[in-house]
């Protein structure tokens, strides 16, 4: 029998990307009973080039997501769960950081930008 026979069925799947000023995070959850089934975390390196200012590379923001994704399915298949089940994404990211991507290009500007509350 194939691997993939053995794959446990569990109805629908829904997962969440948590990109944050610190770490990436993503999570998968199974739909009806909403049990976490699986994560991964990665951190984010900061600068913080001036008071209540926080920067942060473009590209390994959207890496630690890439990473992230791959590390909690690489988790589920460990868990012979089938990630094909997994039906929706939601994203919740940083409320107060800004980013300029060139519409030519898709190259980031200059370095994410948090401005810190006082």
């Amino acid at each position: 029998m194939a691997a993939s026979s053995h794959r446990i069925m569990l109805g629908p799947l829904v997962a969440a990307i948590d990109q944050g000023t610190s770490s990436t995070r993503f999570l998968v959850f199974n739909s009806k009973t909403a049990e976490l089934l699986s994560h991964h975390q990665v951190e984010i390196k900061q600068s913080f080039p001036k008071e209540g200012w926080v920067e942060e590379d473009p590209k390994e923001i959207l890496q630690s997501v890439y990473e992230c994704m791959e590390r909690t399915c690489e988790k589920l298949m460990q868990l012979n769960i089938d990630i094909s089940n997994i039906k929706a994404i939601g994203v919740t990211n940083q409320r107060e950081t800004t980013l300029v991507w060139d519409k030519e290009t898709g190259e980031p500007l200059y370095n994410a930008i948090d401005c810190l509350s006082a």
